[in-house]
């Protein structure tokens, strides 16, 4: 199949929905499938093609679900969107958050293509799609077929757009992830935090955490960039939590940051639809420690342990039974490679490809 993947969010930005495109796109193409991925760019304004990715427009930081979209929309980025899809004339147009105003959106309005559309998002409501529901309704009806990655996500569009959702979840390439040789680590507890550092991911209640373990002597490693890089930088240094930041992390140095830790910790205070962060921690053998929201409690399934968000007393008593207790933690990566198995990306696409082959059916 010649296939289109639109990404609504900057492609040059860390996120779920771009891993999970990125991935998406590689796994489709390993199955002879000829595949372009559309999305705008944070460093340019112009169109670029490399590597079977076309650049769109220049994103611009817009605030949604308590972070922040880098987007691009506008005439000038429609136009080149709509040219950039005649061009190519793919036999099927996967877009991912279509109903929201980036190139998604502008995709389905802008060619009669067969559609297939994905929705990531997970909350308890969303302002844009009740105030938009008008407008948007006609361009829900545009998709041949939609699915969502998880039960939360499918949750809230349903709310406000009720349909057939086929779900769809997240994957990762296992063998890109899996144990290799002995793990590089450091002598003492290494904790890492991976994601945007911004309000809903929680890194400064995992440092409050951590405070209260001064005792294990841990080491917080922080991979990720964002707008409260500063006042965890600070907040660190005032409870005197020994951490180590990072920055943004290349995507093929993440199987080496998560085999490299005594434990994940995801401790997000909402708004998380799936946790594709997770399963690539899971599969990398590492054990996970994460915040009891639906999301990722549906991922980790026994894996790993589960702390209520915003609560650092109940998150380092989860850490330091991994911490401590090495057959735990032992037993928890077993666990967690196992149940990573069934979100192999050798495994989903061609579950998504006989949804391409619907949508195309039903035109």
């Amino acid at each position: 199949m010649r296939i289109a993947l639109v990404c609504p969010y900057s492609w040059d930005r860390f996120g779920g929905v771009q891993s999970h495109v990125r991935a998406l796109a590689d796994a489709l193409k390993g199955r002879g499938n000829e595949v372009m991925v559309l999305a705008p760019g944070s460093l340019s304004e112009t169109r670029e093609r490399s590597e079977d990715v076309t650049i769109i427009g220049r994103s611009l930081p817009v605030p949604a679900n308590g972070s922040v979209a880098p987007i691009a929309f506008g005439p000038l980025v429609a136009a080149r969107v709509t040219n950039a899809l005649k061009e190519w004339s793919p036999e099927v147009m996967h877009v991912h958050e279509p109903l929201i105003p980036s190139l998604s959106l502008l995709a389905l309005r802008a060619v009669a293509t067969p559609a297939v559309g994905t929705f990531h998002a997970a909350a308890d409501k969303s302002f844009g799609y009740a105030a938009a529901r008008p407008l948007l309704t006609s361009a829900r009806r545009r998709l041949q077929a939609a699915t969502a990655v998880s039960e939360p996500a499918k949750a809230l569009v349903a709310r406000y757009f009720p349909g057939e959702y086929e779900l769809t979840p997240n994957g990762v390439e296992i063998e890109r992830f899996a144990p290799a040789g002995v793990p590089d680590r450091e002598a003492r507890p290494t904790v890492l935090f991976l994601g945007r550092l911004e309000r809903r991911k929680g890194l400064d209640v995992l440092i409050q955490a951590l405070a209260r373990l001064r005792d294990l002597d841990p080491l917080l490693v922080v991979a990720g960039a964002g707008p409260k890089e500063r006042f965890c930088r600070s907040l660190a240094a005032r409870l005197r939590v020994d951490a180590r930041f990072l920055g943004a992390v290349h995507e093929d140095l993440k199987p080496g940051i998560f085999r490299s830790a005594d434990v994940y910790c995801a401790p997000a205070m909402g708004g998380e639809s799936f946790g594709i962060v997770l399963i690539e921690a899971m599969a990398a053998g590492t054990p996970v420690v994460c915040s009891d929201l639906p999301g990722f409690r549906a991922v980790v399934d026994g894996a790993g342990l589960l702390a209520p968000p915003g609560d650092p007393g109940r998150l380092a008593d989860q850490l330091r039974r991994v911490l401590v207790d090495v057959e735990e933690a032992r037993r928890m990566g077993v666990e967690g490679r196992r149940i990573a198995q069934g979100f192999d990306w050798s495994r989903l696409a061609a579950d998504v490809e006989s949804i391409y082959r619907r949508a195309m059916e039903a035109t």
